[in-house]
């Protein structure tokens, strides 16, 4: 039988892991800050996120405080590279906005691949949805400089309509030192990019940020 490329995509792939994977786990919701998994401890439950957003603190040595690795958002599963590398969790992962997982434990899960191919299949994948995801992060910092990653970050937020009406608000959902890290700059050039970044419509509050106009903020990123 011809294979239907189509069925191949990340949001293929996400939406029948969904299917087959609810049946073997339980949904709850999860509160801004809550911890998922720590670096270290066995995987003994992944997590497919439903909705939310999270991100994995990863352990470096010599790192002042450890490093933000890619962001998990819907179709994502926490802890899936780890397990079947057979390793623990590499990072602690937070959720720095609140949302739902899908929780399935892992021996459960051991037990329906073994026993069922095209759920084995599924999971290679989801691996490659994953790999994928860390390819296009890598890459987008490899191309951009620290203004184009922060414009674009800035750009994936989830957004509310500003209080007064003026313009979309976005919520840095963790700290600037994180994000900073996480763009793979210093805090200092992130602090720098966001105060001249007040040219085009950027209004920084605490973690808040107001953008007045999306299409010139992205206009302002092109060479």
């Amino acid at each position: 039988m011809p294979i239907d490329i189509a069925c191949l995509s990340d949001a293929a792939v996400a939406a029948a892991a969904q299917r087959r994977l609810e049946p073997l786990g339980r949904v709850r919701p999860v509160a801004r800050d809550a911890v998922l998994c720590r670096a270290g401890d066995p995987v003994d439950t992944l997590f497919m996120v439903r909705s939310g957003r999270y991100i994995g603190l990863l352990p470096l040595a010599g790192a002042d405080g450890p490093v933000p690795v890619e962001e998990a958002t819907a179709g994502a599963v926490v802890g899936l590279g780890d397990w079947l590398a057979g390793a623990p969790h590499a990072a602690t992962v937070i959720a720095v906005a609140a949302g739902e997982v899908l929780e399935v434990p892992a021996a459960v899960l051991r037990a329906r691949a073994a026993a069922e191919p095209d759920m084995a299949l599924l999971l290679v994948g989801l691996l490659s949805n994953a790999l994928r995801r860390c390819i296009a992060a890598t890459d987008a910092l490899r191309r951009g400089g620290v203004r184009e990653r922060t414009v674009a970050y800035l750009l994936s937020l989830p957004v509310q309509r500003a209080p007064d009406g003026g313009g979309d608000s976005v919520r840095l959902p963790m700290s600037k030192k994180l994000v900073a890290a996480h763009l793979g700059m210093t805090q200092q050039s992130f602090s720098r990019v966001l105060k001249r970044l007040r040219d085009d419509g950027v209004v920084i509050q605490g973690r808040r940020v107001t953008i007045a106009d999306r299409a010139r903020l992205a206009g302002s990123a092109l060479p």
